[in-house]
């Protein structure tokens, strides 16, 4: 048997504090449907559910789809764990009532030499024949969300996510579901509720497991306001099959010197997780707006590597008033 062979059930299997998806759990399939997907969000923890505002809302809850006013494109990559690269791309557009949008996210584990290995073989002894073994996961994300006048505003939304996983010559593919809801209370208060990542089980080579499925539950208090400054803080609640229930604290401040100049957007989070978990609870990140351009970029320290990750991302946005 190859050594790819034993790398691809490896990978299908690995568990989610390896691969740092949620929390530390089962094995799962297509743990990085649980990875970061925005830089915005990153910086926020991810507890993003129930601001989210933009096209990269279909990674998180497809009801806030229904904030798109204009033409929404986002994009954002980040150098992950043990030199992956993990990069989403989203663009989002009004139909409708509400607003569709589509999605890309990749996860690329970069290579490795093939090595070929008998059954009195270990990898370290087996010979090599010269190839590279590479992998890749890949996720294929439509969504669509509207919104209803109901003591305050109302949002409803869903997706279809077709999953990929390719190692060397084998690869395993699941279709999963999203659905959301969002409500903007009168008072200026949000709530928002996901379920993601609910659907078929994955298989790669001779190895099987379901996909990471996940609930997430948020709230937004109203923004504060003081001159130019504004603060809003959030928290978010959430679990993945087989792992540990997340919370999140964070706070976006926006600091703004004259109504048309470019805006500056300090965000951080903190999250309360159980053990075994690689990451720092701590998040932190920038923001920079010039109209209908925003550059962003998170902070997130692995105890893993005895370091850090850096996410940067862009949005364009053709809604009036954009941020």
């Amino acid at each position: 048997m190859m050594r790819r062979l034993l790398w691809s059930a490896g990978l299908l299997a690995l568990p989610s504090s390896c691969l740092v998806a949620q929390d530390v759990g089962t094995s799962r399939a297509a743990v990085f449907l649980t990875l970061p997907s925005s830089a915005r969000a990153l910086a926020l923890g991810d507890a993003w559910g129930a601001v989210a505002d933009d096209g990269d809302a279909l990674f998180f809850n497809p009801a806030q789809l229904a904030r798109v006013r204009g033409l929404d494109v986002t994009a954002s990559v980040q150098r992950y764990v043990a030199s992956t690269t993990l990069a989403s791309f989203a663009v989002a557009t009004p139909l409708g009532p509400g607003a569709v949008a589509f999605g890309v996210r990749f996860l690329d584990y970069g290579s490795t030499p093939e090595v070929v290995i008998s059954s009195a073989d270990t990898p370290e002894t087996g010979v090599p024949t010269g190839a590279q073994v590479s992998a890749q996961d890949l996720g294929l994300s439509l969504g669509y969300g509207f919104g209803v006048e109901m003591h305050g505003h109302l949002r409803f939304g869903a997706s279809v996510t077709w999953a990929q996983q390719h190692v060397a010559s084998y690869a395993g593919s699941a279709v999963a579901g999203d659905v959301g809801a969002a409500w903007t209370l009168p008072s200026g208060w949000e709530l928002a509720a996901a379920l993601q990542n609910a659907g078929s089980r994955l298989r790669l080579a001779a190895v099987s497991a379901p996909l990471p499925l996940t609930w997430r539950g948020a709230v937004a208090m109203p923004a504060l306001h003081a001159d130019r400054l504004s603060l809003r803080p959030m928290a978010e609640v959430r679990q993945s099959q087989g792992g540990v229930v997340t919370g999140v604290l964070a706070a976006e401040g926006v600091w703004r010197s004259a109504p048309e100049a470019p805006q500056l957007a300090v965000r951080a989070g903190y999250a309360l997780r159980g053990n075994g978990d690689d990451r720092s609870p701590l998040t932190a990140g920038l923001g920079l707006g010039f109209g209908r351009i925003a550059l962003d970029y998170a902070y997130e320290g692995f105890d893993l590597m005895g370091g850090a990750t850096h996410r940067v991302g862009v949005r364009f946005s053709a809604a009036p008033n954009a941020r």
